[in-house]
């Protein structure tokens, strides 16, 4: 007994001087930082960080530039954020708990429950792929699967309006955070408006009547401005608050092929899949310059994915598929990345993890 009284007041004196020596290394930074004239968010990350080593509170980032990009990248927390292109709708292999929606089912014991979570978070997802075993890649901190298919960028801030129990996104964001991926923007785009029209009438379509093109063209072009300086604004905020984590936004790969076809399968001219095509270049170079003014990472998958489109051999986007879940008309993981796609995109990502370029 006496040995382990012995044992605990040694251990509380040594953690009491600890934490003077912590208190002393915590003002000389601050002294010296005022006088280096470093910024205060600067100074609070190094002195967080500072702390979070004298007082060993489990991981902590690396310190100093020995440290490799895949080490600045899992030493904590790896937390995936998004729409339906990082949850992995179309890929298959949902999470029951986003796969339901008990308005749709026959089943008489849901009758007047209408709980409904459609995120569709996929085992196939790269977020999930990136972290397989095989790939030298873990998280010391875990993970966080927040991506919800259709969601856009108020779903980052605010509560998810169509989805039961989903919070803001960026609420599983902090300072144990070492990795933020993320693909948003195809929503607040409205990129599945422009798939729908264009089934419904292309540019060689109904005469008289305005084309998707007609109807979406100056729109997409004046939402692309104002979303860049939304989306700087995003990723500034995505820093401030998991400000020891590398951000990586993925981009979207075009949906078609460079000379594709007129499709009966999936209702769409030759001329309307180019255009498509145009607009998600167009997107990521949005996407692509936000990233560069933010000072975040950012992949685009275009052509990774050259090959691989809707009406290719190997295509690893899918057709227009009919007979969604519950009453839906169609699938929604029509127009989607799948499983195959995921894997090539989870490729980018571990890429970009272990040997980074920069917008």
């Amino acid at each position: 007994m006496r040995s382990r009284g012995y044992r605990s007041r040694t251990a509380e004196q040594g953690a009491a001087a600890l934490e003077r020596v912590g208190l002393i290394v915590v003002a000389a930074m601050v002294v010296a930082g005022v006088v280096a004239g470093i910024s205060g968010a600067q100074l609070q990350t190094a002195v967080g960080n500072a702390v979070c080593r004298i007082l060993d509170q489990g991981s902590c980032p690396p310190k100093g530039s020995t440290a490799t990009p895949l080490q600045r990248a899992t030493w904590g927390e790896y937390v995936a954020l998004g729409d339906s292109y990082a949850s992995g709708e179309g890929a298959g292999d949902y999470d029951p708990d986003t796969d339901y929606d008990h308005g749709d089912e026959w089943d008489r014991d849901n009758w007047g429950d209408d709980e409904r979570n459609r995120c569709h978070r996929s085992g196939n997802a790269y977020s999930n792929v990136i972290q397989r075993e095989g790939t030298g890649i873990t998280f010391e901190g875990g993970s966080t699967f927040a991506a919800c298919s259709g969601a856009t960028q108020d779903d980052l801030t605010d509560d998810n309006d169509s989805n039961d129990h989903e919070n803001p996104q960026l609420d599983d964001l902090d300072d144990d955070v070492s990795l933020v991926t993320m693909s948003i923007g195809g929503n607040d785009l409205g990129f599945a408006d422009v798939v729908k029209d264009c089934v419904i009438n292309g540019e060689s379509g109904i005469p008289m009547l305005d084309s998707c093109q007609d109807t979406h063209a100056d729109r997409i072009d004046e939402r692309l401005d104002t979303m860049h300086e939304e989306l700087v604004d995003t990723y500034d905020e995505i820093q401030e608050q998991a400000r020891n984590a590398r951000v990586v936004i993925v981009g979207y790969p075009e949906l078609f092929e460079q000379e594709p076809r007129d499709s009966v399968s999936n209702l769409l001219f030759a001329e309307d899949q180019e255009w498509m095509n145009e607009q998600a270049g167009e997107l990521n170079d949005m996407l692509r310059e936000a990233a560069r003014e933010a000072g975040v990472e950012f992949i685009d998958p275009t052509e990774a994915f050259r090959g691989h489109g809707i009406g290719s051999d190997d295509p690893w986007i899918n057709d227009l598929n009919w007979g969604g879940p519950g009453l839906s008309l169609v699938d929604p993981g029509s127009f989607h990345p799948n499983a195959q796609g995921h894997a090539a995109m989870a490729e980018l990502v571990e890429d970009q993890i272990r040997e980074p370029e920069y917008p």
